[in-house]
């Protein structure tokens, strides 16, 4: 959650500083700073998305790797209910 969080922080910020810079005119006439924007917001998003399939993903092998350890951490999470 933190990822995305972050990337909705850091692509306003991007917004703002581009409007105080280029002015709304160049807001509407430059497509980069659009693209920009959108793409932090969407690689928070992937990373978010990432973790959150990466670590149910990892759980799914449990019954492979009978490791004390790691049996606990796939417990903890909550994918693993």
């Amino acid at each position: 959650m933190l990822p995305i969080l972050l990337g909705l922080v850091i692509a306003m910020l991007f917004g703002l500083m581009s409007f105080f810079i280029y002015g709304l005119d160049g807001l509407v006439n430059y497509t980069w700073i659009d693209t920009v924007f959108w793409t932090l917001i969407a690689i928070g998003a992937l990373i978010t998305l990432i973790n959150e399939v990466g670590q149910c993903l990892a759980c799914r092998f449990k019954q492979l790797i009978s490791n004390r350890r790691f049996n606990r951490y796939c417990s903890d999470l909550a994918c693993a209910h």
